[in-house]
């Protein structure tokens, strides 16, 4: 237990420099913050939002820009930046021409691996990457809780490692390691698991559209189908889950829905083919069709593009 207390102490009296202070810097400085992690600087080049997110913390010190103090002052750099700004930061950083050697590095990269650190003075196994699997849609201005019970995946050497486990621990959280060469994988699952998800509740506002639904949303109305599916599939499994005309060979219902979008909703017609191969498979797969059933279906789709 001393042990342990011994960690958590060392870990938190580290001086930290978090480096954007945008939808991802902000939600994790108000949890680190919160859980007692020590911030020493904020910089944002949007100043008047950063003051804004800190002004609780009365010991941070905002600023600008990235300067030679701010770094050398700091034990632990994290970079919650978009990755098209990330390489350009660094490339700023390795400029001060620092031996950074001593200090931990950290960037909040889906895609990027600790790799992208290799232009500056560091020690490889203080290098890492820290990915929450969350979404972001806002700016946090206060501690919303929003890291709490979720995964993160984090990447880098040994030192960087055991830093990061502590900081999941301490915010509730849990992790996962992504080997350096699965980044990009698992980065695209990122997204099918989240933006695809916006997009695919997007094309289902495009079909609802055109029904009368007496001011009531697509979305509203097909809540507790959509809540219900996904029960399903957490608590039985994908395959399990998956029911329709798909599921039970209904080739002339699909037939209808294909000659509708063709002639009245060419914008969906790709998508329903897209998603009706992978449901085709799915489905053969349950062993809900046979395989003649399969291919008849998947024939029918393709027939539409």
């Amino acid at each position: 237990m001393k042990n342990n207390l011994g960690i958590q102490n060392k870990y938190r009296k580290k001086k930290i420099c978090l480096i954007g202070v945008g939808k991802v810097g902000s939600a994790l400085y108000h949890s680190m913050n919160s859980s007692g992690f020590d911030f020493k600087y904020a910089v944002d080049s949007n100043t008047g939002r950063l003051k804004r997110i800190i002004s609780s913390n009365k010991k941070i010190i905002p600023a600008k820009k990235i300067s030679k103090n701010i770094l050398s002052e700091s034990d632990i750099i994290i970079f919650a930046i978009q990755e098209k700004k990330l390489k350009d930061t660094i490339r700023e950083c390795r400029q001060l021409n620092l031996d950074l050697s001593g200090k931990m590095v950290f960037h909040t990269s889906g895609i990027e691996t600790s790799q992208l650190f290799g232009s500056l003075k560091i020690n490889k196994k203080n290098a890492g990457s820290f990915h929450p699997l969350q979404t972001f849609n806002t700016i946090s201005y206060k501690n919303n809780n929003i890291l709490i019970n979720i995964y993160f995946g984090i990447e880098g050497g040994n030192n960087a490692l055991k830093y990061l486990k502590e900081i999941c621990r301490v915010l509730k959280s849990k992790y996962i390691i992504i080997p350096e060469d699965k980044k990009i994988l698992y980065h695209s699952a990122c997204v099918t698991a989240s933006n695809f998800l916006v997009s695919h509740f997007s094309m289902l506002s495009k079909i609802t559209d055109g029904i009368s639904l007496k001011n009531k949303s697509g979305i509203e109305i097909f809540k507790p189908i959509i809540l219900t599916t996904l029960n399903n599939i957490f608590n039985q499994g994908i395959k399990e889950s998956l029911t329709g005309p798909f599921e039970r060979g209904d080739i002339g219902t699909i037939k209808l829905h294909l000659k509708y979008f063709k002639e009245n909703l060419p914008s969906v017609l790709y998508y329903y083919i897209l998603i009706g191969i992978e449901t085709v498979k799915l489905s053969f797969k349950k062993k809900s069709i046979t395989k003649s059933e399969a291919v008849e279906i998947e024939k029918l789709l393709l027939k539409y593009i």
